[in-house]
């Protein structure tokens, strides 16, 4: 099967996508865009309760997505699971082969379409990459040994648009020392955005994927010049598309950007 991990290795610049589980239990839509993009991107990120509504579980979608010959990049939100249940998600994905899990937050409730529901983030970001170190290692955050350790590739989420600038700063140099494999920035509006954070974070050794959103049909060619001027920067090793209010026509995101 093929491995995100593989493509950072092989490839200068790589080519991430987003894409939603399902509101219900008909994966249809799901495996059907996938197929589209097979071939066309290194890898797909399956999304956790995105936005902060509720959705299908995204262990299963990935799990569908990785048995089809895609790469695929797990999310897991801290908001929904405190660290017992971080665990056994983290092992579950290990056990099912998945290796590549983007490890984040989570945007607040009352974001989403159950403001009445309780958060949980018993740990951070950077505590759960630290979980994942952990596991990998082969005990749990009690130090109890684990009956085979998972294979794990954890990366991260920056904000280099984020307004303060220096919390997230602070947050992104705790994920590196966490032991962050890659990052995906949040989508970014224009290239300088990125090319301040990274100026003033004083850099980043591991690869770092730009975030480009198009916010609908009529903002392909919007999307398709921020990633030919993030392409051409060096700034990124890659760019992570997204089309959260079309997804069916995220087949036509790629072939705007020239994918």
């Amino acid at each position: 099967m093929p491995e995100f991990s593989q493509a950072l290795s092989q490839k200068e610049f790589v080519v991430t996508l987003e894409l939603d589980p399902p509101r219900g239990v008909d994966t249809t839509r799901l495996t059907e865009t996938a197929k589209a993009l097979q071939g066309r991107v290194d890898a797909v990120v399956i999304s956790d309760h995105r936005g902060a509504t509720p959705r299908q579980s995204p262990l299963w979608a990935a799990h569908l997505l990785r048995e089809s010959g895609l790469a695929v990049v797990l999310t897991m939100t801290c908001r929904d699971r405190n660290r017992l249940a971080l665990t056994g998600d983290i092992l579950a994905a290990g056990a099912a082969g998945l290796q590549s899990l983007l490890l984040v937050s989570g945007d607040f409730v009352t974001l989403g379409d159950h403001p009445g529901a309780k958060p949980v983030y018993d740990l951070d970001s950077v505590q759960a990459l630290q979980l994942a170190e952990v596991l990998r290692a082969g005990s749990d955050l009690a130090g109890q040994a684990l009956t085979g350790a998972p294979e794990l590739f954890a990366g991260a989420v920056a904000a280099p648009a984020a307004t303060p600038l220096e919390p997230q700063l602070i947050k992104f140099r705790k994920k590196l020392q966490a032991g962050a494999k890659f990052i995906i920035t949040k989508p970014l509006a224009e290239a300088g955005q990125l090319r301040s954070f990274l100026e003033r974070s004083g850099g980043v050794e591991i690869p770092l994927i730009a975030g480009v959103e198009a916010a609908g049909p009529e903002a392909l060619d919007d999307a398709a010049r921020l990633l030919a001027d993030l392409r051409g920067s060096g700034m990124a090793r890659g760019v992570h598309l997204s089309m959260p209010s079309a997804p069916e026509r995220l087949a036509d995101l790629l072939k705007a950007c020239g994918l």
